[in-house]
């Protein structure tokens, strides 16, 4: 017996491994991992009974926070009692309004619902469980039952989230009064004789001749599947007659990799302009632009609250979160990064503290009155504008019109600071593996080469340069985990004497295996060795082989 099965998303239960006896789940809910980490769950499922009563209790207890909303649909015989609706009843007392159910009467013991459950984690990740499962997943599930955990695009989820409203709207309240009401039916006792005709087709279905044996091998430690005849010699699988893409294990490890990660990049939109405000060149009695034959010019000025040194304060601190980015990400292209779901809170929090800062600083500068501090700052910007007027009038006076519109200009802009935030929102964007997309001009191997590579580099990175954690300030161990998207096998010894020189040999490898020719299906498959194995055998293959390449 193996270890008991926890499986990450996206899964198909009951697996292979499972039926065949192999190995358990961990929980008695093959997506309990998936559920429990949910905010909030919606969905209708089928007959359920006590045990998926007690797990909704648990749920909504250990998280305060937790939200449930669920159809209960039932059907004649099916396994839910009175007991099990006045329970449900019960919860809703003890939770209020974080709990609420419906009840759907199926219309006849023919009818079963789907068994479908939306979840939405505090972070907004959306996932669904569905399938024919009764019970929440608490039934016994047949190796003929595909219940399916996924997560899922925003489209999909809001085509759930429609259907679901709509089954609320016309599911019934759960009342006390049709709770006590409940017909207590149970299916007739069948007759011996038809059970054992039964038994005997059934047996009879599932029997076959020697030519036609086929039996299933399954691999206890990856859950693979082969086929093998009679003679136990490797049989076509119906997938594999059909031409059905499988992906090997690399592909099937690197897909999953991308899935614990999105797309981020700075949305420049989002930024408030520069604290420096552009003047009209008209207010200096100067032509914004001017055209003499084939000669062009044009003039632009600029004008400070602050004096140099402020600015220059204020501006290194803006330019941190493109800074901090690197820290949280890895580079999947130029100009292209990735960041791992786990790494957002800690990237968000980095740039709050930027920004508080910032605000902090200005606040230290301006005070709390922003007229106050222009006013204070009146003479010397209409001296200062005076000299930059002379020098293109000599011997004239600026207008005061223009110096109070300068600092129109300037309160407007340093009125943003109070309500604005003042470092660049951030966009994230679901990124998807797709090794079947291939063609004469696109490869996805060179993009997963950049990812694995980056995934590697940074614990190694982290352990042996002492200059990587100088300009961060965040939790580095939080830091360290969250950035492990591949299961590493170098970061259970993050920080030990003999992890560190682990370490610089294998970044050493690193390097070389980037400048390395060779293929990037390749370099991947000997990096994933080197993450997740610790082996560095396939690296130095294509280490050794990269002169024959011919390159």
């Amino acid at each position: 017996m193996n270890k008991p099965l926890t499986p990450p998303m996206p899964f198909v239960w009951p697996e292979p491994v499972v039926s065949a006896g192999l190995t358990p789940y961990a929980s008695d809910l093959p997506f309990e991992a998936v559920a429990r980490a949910a905010l909030s769950i919606f969905g209708v499922v089928s007959a359920i009974d006590k045990k998926a009563v007690d797990w909704m209790e648990g749920y909504l207890s250990d998280n305060p926070k937790a939200q449930l909303r669920l159809v209960i649909s039932i059907h004649p015989t099916c396994r839910t009692t009175e007991a099990d609706l006045q329970n449900l009843l019960r919860l809703v007392e003890r939770h209020g309004q974080r709990a609420d159910y419906r009840v759907f009467p199926e219309a006849s013991l023919l009818d079963r619902s789907s068994n479908l459950l939306c979840l939405c984690g505090a972070d907004g990740q959306t996932a669904i469980s569905v399938g024919p499962t009764e019970n929440m997943g608490f039934a016994l599930a047949s190796p003929s039952q595909a219940n399916l955990v996924t997560a899922v695009m925003a489209a999909t989820f809001e085509a759930c989230r429609k259907w679901f409203d709509y089954l609320w709207a016309i599911a019934g309240p759960l009342r006390p009064e049709l709770v006590a009401a409940m017909p207590h039916l149970v299916l007739p006792q069948g007759d011996l004789l038809a059970a054992q005709l039964w038994d005997d087709y059934r047996q009879q279905c599932l029997r076959q001749d020697a030519q036609d044996t086929v039996e299933a091998v399954i691999n206890p430690e990856t859950g693979e599947v082969e086929l093998v005849d009679g003679y136990n010699y490797p049989a076509e699988s119906p997938t594999e007659a059909m031409g059905v893409p499988k992906l090997d294990r690399l592909s099937d490890a690197v897909a999953r990799v991308f899935e614990r990660g999105v797309l981020v990049s700075m949305d420049k939109v989002s930024r408030i302009p520069p604290l420096e405000a552009p003047v009209k060149p008209e207010w200096f009695g100067v032509d914004s632009f001017r055209k003499t034959g084939m000669v062009k010019s044009q003039t632009s000025f600029k004008v400070s609250p602050f004096d140099a040194a402020t600015i220059k304060k204020i501006d290194r601190l803006r330019r941190v979160s493109g800074e901090v980015l690197p820290h949280f990400s890895f580079a999947l292209a130029d100009g292209v990064r990735w960041m791992p779901q786990k790494a957002i809170p800690l990237f968000e929090a980095a740039l709050s503290m930027t920004n508080d800062e910032v605000k902090q600083l200005l606040g230290q500068t301006m005070g709390n009155d922003i007229a106050a501090f222009l006013g204070s700052q009146h003479e010397r910007i209409r001296a200062d504008a005076q000299r930059m007027y002379e020098g293109y009038h000599p011997g004239g006076k600026i207008p005061d019109s223009a110096v109070n519109s300068i600092l129109d200009e300037l309160q407007v802009r340093l009125e943003r600071t109070r309500v604005h935030k003042l470092m660049p929102t951030v966009a994230y964007s679901p990124v998807a593996f797709n090794p079947s997309q291939k063609s004469e001009w696109s490869s996805p191997w060179g993009q997963a080469f950049s990812l694995l590579k980056g995934v590697a580099e940074f614990p190694r990175e982290a352990m042996t340069n002492r200059f990587f954690w100088s300009s961060l300030r965040t939790n580095e161990e939080a830091l360290i985990q969250a950035m492990d998207v591949a299961g590493d096998h170098l970061v259970p010894e993050y920080g030990t004497r003999n992890g560190t020189k682990r370490a610089e040999r294998e970044l050493s490898l690193i390097k070389e295996l980037e400048d390395a020719s060779g293929e990037p299906l390749d370099k991947c498959r000997a990096l994933w060795e080197l993450i997740a194995k610790g082996d560095e055998r396939a690296l130095l293959k294509v280490l050794q082989d990269a002169p024959a390449n011919g390159h």
